[in-house]
């Protein structure tokens, strides 16, 4: 997963591509670190999809514009719009779910 830290960065990643998985983790959280691992590993197993992650500190307007006020939030969006979210408690299998379902979409 890219560490992005610019609001500017992360806009035109979400542009570029049809699918991204946006990890969104707050300073000095234990959890946010571990799921970090575990996202990225299972990010890492899907080629087509970008995949990249901020520290809500680094860039203070992430928390207005997706509506993120505690970490660990994960964001998957297709088209530049949203289409899952899991926050503090993060079901990998339903987000492995919904990671190939919004593939096979995106690929139609």
């Amino acid at each position: 997963m890219k560490h992005l830290t610019s609001i500017i960065d992360i806009e035109r990643t979400i542009a570029d591509n049809c699918l991204c998985l946006f990890y969104i983790k707050a300073p000095d959280c234990g959890v946010c670190n571990v799921m970090l691992d575990k996202v990225g590993k299972l990010a890492d197993q899907f080629a087509s999809l970008a995949s990249f992650y901020t520290d809500i500190t680094e860039e203070p307007l992430i928390a207005g514009q997706f509506l993120v006020y505690s970490g660990p939030t994960v964001l998957l969006l297709m088209d530049g719009k949203e289409v899952y979210r899991g926050s503090q408690f993060i079901d990998l299998e339903e987000l492995e779910y919904n990671i190939n379902r919004f593939l096979t979409l995106s690929e139609q």
